[in-house]
């Protein structure tokens, strides 16, 4: 005989039936064939007239193997021991290292009304939960579910959102967690793994740091808290890495918890001594167990971190010995470089030339390393010889790179052995692509020296207002400067010898190693010599357009294909004022001792800018020091120099040199 149906019965029908339809399983599920990809549910009926909970095994349930406790809480909730224990006895068996939460005990029970939610919750249909919630909140608006089931269903939908922007979106994460910080499960370590790390990512690093401080205050698992200073290292400055560690446990023997982790914290403040990070130093024992590590491990990169331990220890030897063991196996260009800067601190430039050459095309630090060595020896004033084969491979890698600094380097090494029509070329080349003072003004020395003076005096227009040493040559008597090394090599005294007609300025290379030219590679021909100019025809007008371009050869052929019907044209440019305007931190030009001045700068400014005296005890006091004195001394002889006219008061044969100034 039928029963009458419960008030309570009534109410939860028609969403029971609507719930019914989601919750529908087999009740013999066939078994999955032996190897297949898929595990078939297990299904376990509860007690009474409720629903089947569906319990998915966790390795199909597409999580990362935190351990789901939902089903067990439920089971506690509920008071049912039994399948609490074999919860409980499920879970040690997939999980060994975990034990049960401690506070089962005082979970309260949810309403039986709610035995459907739960099992939707168990089986992580979390839209078809909330999808139930909304249907029974449309029959019954008071209605709410109970604390606890609203807080775990906050709690996994926080999770398996920020599961899905883990690594990727950190920005989302950070905006998840502070839109709802308490959807965060304190329980749930995997989950403030991810927003602690997304956290540090974003650059919030002490809010990070507190979550993994909370880790380390509640967790009793040893492999989360191994797991927590790891992860800590990896995301955190290492200052603040270095306070988690201090929280580790000592056992009986003073021995850290984190000693098993040892190697990755050895690890962690040697990079953090690299990027002058404040770190505690490794200990003597830490640093060999890592050095007996690292001899015995196949990966370069550990032995290249001691190299560059080493390097920045100055440590120069060691360091050789750790940078050649990472390359005999198999170290990347950048343990190459630290090898090429070994190297050249041990006074080997030779050897770091070649390792910085072999590798220059992995990494452009060590393309730059190799232009900056040999540059180092090109611009010396008294050049010494060096192999033809070193100098052409060498401007074949400036001319490929478009190094200003090196193309400078070739072009005082030409004209200092006597080659100035190919170093007027590399000249040109350098103040291209990297016009500064020194470039600018031995191109213009190359030009008053070959007597292009029209080519000599748009040079020096052109730069008027922004380099004094350059507008200075203008104003000397004698043009050819200081006599070059070279020219006296090149025309040893021969009295016995009838004097003959005079020669042409020397090419003499013999001593030295002769300097290819920029575009001798795609055969092109010098330009023709421009005709000669008057002293008293400057200043000159200098065209607006730059003509010292050199764009690589796509561009040029784009450059000379006809320009396309319909094209703009080009505004038409009026002639360039012959007195030059201010340049904003450039000093005094040389003639305005005599009364001339330049035009105001862009802003207004007409007054030459000058350097405030150095601070008293820095090395730019020193090294300012230091060049007066060298200034002062007697019959000195600079490259970037020539003679200037003497004081009345003194001797009409003598000279002083300008002051020095140094070149890179």
């Amino acid at each position: 005989m039928p029963q009458a149906l419960s008030l309570t019965q009534c109410r939860a029908l028609p969403w029971a039936i609507l719930l019914g339809l989601s919750l529908v399983v087999p009740l013999a599920a066939e078994p999955a064939p032996v190897g297949g990809s898929e595990t078939a549910s297990r299904v376990v009926y509860g007690d009474g007239a409720r629903a089947p909970a569906i319990v998915v095994d966790p390795d199909t349930s597409g999580g990362s193997g935190m351990v789901d406790e939902s089903a067990l809480r439920y089971y506690a909730s509920q008071k049912q021991t039994d399948r609490m224990k074999a919860e409980i006895a499920r879970l040690k068996r997939l999980y060994p290292g975990w034990t049960e939460p401690p506070d089962l005990d005082s979970l309260q029970p949810s309403p039986p009304e709610e035995a459907p939610l739960w099992d939707l919750f168990t089986a992580g249909r979390f839209e078809d939960l909330r999808a139930a919630i909304t249907a029974r909140r449309s029959i019954e608006p008071a209605w709410q579910p109970s604390e606890e089931l609203s807080r775990k269903l906050r709690q996994a939908e926080f999770r398996n959102r920020a599961k899905s922007n883990a690594g990727k979106r950190p920005e989302e994460v950070v905006a998840l967690f502070r839109a709802d910080p308490g959807a965060l499960d304190p329980a749930d370590v995997e989950s403030i793994w991810i927003v602690a790390d997304a956290l540090a990512a974003t650059g919030a690093g002490e809010d990070a740091f507190l979550l993994y401080k909370s880790v380390l205050d509640t967790s009793n698992d040893t492999g989360a808290r191994l797991a927590t200073i790891q992860k800590a290292m990896a995301y955190l400055k290492m200052e603040q890495a270095e306070r988690l560690i201090a929280m580790g446990r000592l056992d009986a023997g003073g021995t850290s918890e984190f000693d098993a982790i040892r190697l990755d914290i050895t690890r962690a403040r040697i990079a953090a001594f690299l990027h002058d990070e404040p770190a505690q130093p490794p200990t003597l024992a830490d640093l060999s167990a890592f050095q007996a590590y690292a001899r015995k491990s196949a990966d370069p990169s550990q032995t290249g971190l001691l190299g560059w331990y080493a390097y920045k220890r100055k440590q120069f030897r060691e360091a050789l010995e750790w940078f050649k063991v990472a390359i005999a196996r198999g170290g990347d260009a950048m343990v190459a470089h630290g090898l090429a800067h070994t190297l050249r601190e041990l006074n080997m430039p030779r050897e770091a030339e070649e390792v910085a050459y072999a590798w220059r095309d992995r990494f452009v630090g060590n393309e730059i390393l190799f232009i900056d060595i040999l540059e180092r020896k090109l611009t010396l004033a008294s050049p010494p010889h060096i192999e033809p084969a070193r100098i052409e491979r060498y401007a074949k890698v400036v001319v490929e790179s478009g190094s200003g600094e090196g193309a400078q380097g070739l072009a005082w090494y030409a004209y200092n052995s006597c080659q100035f029509d190919t170093a007027l070329e590399w000249f040109r080349r350098a103040t291209a692509w990297l016009p500064s003072e020194t470039t600018v003004f031995g191109y213009a020395l190359t030009l008053q020296r070959l007597k292009r003076q029209r080519a000599f005096l748009e040079v020096v227009n052109r730069y008027d207002g922004l380099f004094p040493k350059v507008v200075d040559l203008v104003f000397r008597e004698d043009p050819d400067g200081p006599p070059l090394p070279c020219l006296n090599q090149a025309q040893p005294p021969s009295p016995a010898r009838p004097a003959g007609p005079a020669a042409a300025k020397p090419e003499s290379s013999a001593p030295y190693g002769r300097v290819p030219r920029p575009d001798a590679a795609l055969g092109r021909k010098g330009e023709e010599r421009p005709p000669a100019v008057q002293r008293n025809e400057f200043p000159l007008a200098v065209s607006a357009e730059n003509t010292l371009r050199y764009p690589p050869v796509s561009l040029q052929r784009a450059l000379a294909e006809p320009v396309p019907a319909g094209s703009y044209a080009k505004d038409p440019a009026s002639a360039m004022p012959l007195v030059a305007r201010r340049v904003p931190g450039a000093g005094a030009m040389p003639y305005e001792r005599y009364g001339y001045a330049l035009l105001p700068g862009y802003n207004g400014l007409d007054k030459p800018a000058a350097l405030s005296p150095p601070a008293t005890g820095t090395l730019w006091q020193e090294q300012q020091a230091e060049q007066s004195r060298a200034a002062a001394g007697p019959n000195r002889l600079d490259r970037f120099s020539v003679p200037r006219q003497s004081s009345a008061s003194g001797d009409g044969g003598e000279r002083t040199a300008l002051p020095p100034r140094s070149h890179p």
